[in-house]
């Protein structure tokens, strides 16, 4: 009870929005809030906005970067100027396609554009009477739901005598829906599909990856085998400078050098060296020219499950909870079927099941994990219930596993 005391229950959901070639070109951020944080249900949407604003920090890094951060907004929060409690050189100010929009909400809009944001109009679909707001928008988002393709061409028909720089098609869920966007034109895409895309042909895994998996073995033993361990690591160089360089950072404070994995497992533990291992070992089986998004989400939900696991009666579950939210996306991220790839992991037959889609009595946690990932609000009160988690619990679990992501992802070179 202690942690719904110390602390509110916010979530601040970030979603990747992609451009055609992958690459992450900004995040929707999507707060939600209720006294038991199950549900999507607001009084007044200005205060859910301001919120929001307040709570940007703590979004895994993301302000601050170079991707657009797109937050929603009501023309009162425009009015009011709530938009300058973020910085200007990155955010898009989301609002409603609306008709007839008041003369001063125009002007308010106008100072914020001169003041660097950007104006991208939600659910737009060229109702007449909306012009004068669309006019405005450098991005116009389009939701996919129950349209066809015919439907979304002449949307994008429409768009065009705007001369907004971007269309965004949102509730992207799968592959077909991705092919239909770009054919009808979209050039930015957000959704489901990028979490979990659909495998439409399989690869084998080469040679060198099935290597690195196998290292895999030789770290999920209780005890660590320091004989068979530290040539395997020492033997790779990029994940020896990887793995030293993070234990050398400020995360650990170590009062001398750490110089050898031998070194790393007595001084900080084999357990949080295990998951670091596993973690190195995962994103450098992405592909270079896949997008940092996949490999950031596994780890997030691998912490995520680990934090949430402690202190809720599943403290001996707590390793294998991180090894499938650490490995929930590798055939997205090695183009690849999750039935191949597990053949060449050294998980037993529950944890492969779970992986590979099939109901076990982990599932409810990747459920829990993809409702977070899409505001699905409604869900992750109810996962939460059958979990039996507190939404404290899950709140400030979902904000550690941010912190402790991003630790990591700093000290990755490159990153």
């Amino acid at each position: 009870m202690t942690d719904e005391c110390t602390y509110e229950s916010i979530y601040v959901a970030r979603q990747p929005i992609l451009n055609a070639a992958g690459d992450t070109w900004g995040y929707m951020m999507l707060f939600r809030d209720s006294k038991d944080a199950d549900r999507a249900i607001f009084s007044n949407n200005s205060e859910a906005t301001m919120n929001l604003v307040a709570n940007l920090p703590l979004c895994g890094g993301v302000c601050g970067g170079r991707a657009k951060v797109l937050v929603h907004f009501t023309p009162e929060d425009i009015v009011r100027g709530i938009p300058h409690a973020i910085p200007c050189d990155n955010t898009v100010i989301v609002l409603e396609e609306m008709a007839e929009p008041d003369e001063t909400l125009i002007v308010a809009l106008g100072d914020l554009i001169i003041d660097g944001f950007e104006l991208a109009i939600n659910n737009f679909e060229g109702r007449p009477g909306c012009e004068r707001l669309t006019e405005l928008a450098d991005t116009l988002i389009v939701d996919m739901g129950r349209k066809s393709g015919e439907d979304l061409k002449a949307i994008v028909e429409r768009a065009g005598a705007f001369g907004a720089s971007n269309l965004l098609a949102k509730r992207v869920e799968n592959a077909e829906d991705m092919a239909k966007a770009k054919a009808a034109g979209f050039s930015l895409f957000n959704g489901y599909y990028f979490k979990r895309p659909q495998i439409e042909g399989g690869r084998k895994i080469n040679s060198v990856k099935a290597t690195r998996l196998k290292l895999f073995e030789i770290i999920e033993k209780d005890e660590p085998d320091f004989d068979a361990l530290a040539p395997a690591i020492e033997a790779d160089v990029a994940i020896s400078y990887r793995l030293l360089t993070f234990l050398n950072t400020a995360n650990f404070s170590f009062a001398t050098k750490v110089t050898s994995i031998k070194q790393a497992v007595v001084l900080a533990g084999w357990k949080p060296i295990r998951n670091w291992l596993r973690l190195i070992i995962l994103t450098d089986l992405t592909p270079s020219e896949k997008t940092k998004e996949l490999a950031y989400t596994s780890a997030h939900r691998a912490k995520l499950f680990e934090t949430a696991a402690l202190g809720s009666g599943y403290e001996e579950e707590s390793d294998r909870l991180f090894i499938i939210g650490l490995f929930s996306l590798l055939d997205a991220m090695l183009d690849t079927s999750m039935e191949s790839i597990t053949d060449h992991l050294p998980v037993d037959a529950e944890i492969k099941n779970t992986l590979c889609g099939k109901k076990t009595k982990y599932t409810p946690w990747l459920e829990l994990a993809k409702a977070i990932e899409n505001s699905d609000w409604d869900m992750v009160g109810d996962r939460a219930k059958v979990l039996n988690l507190l939404p404290g619990t899950v709140a400030v679990s979902y904000q550690h596993a941010f912190t402790w992501v991003d630790a990591y992802f700093s000290s990755k070179p490159g990153a």
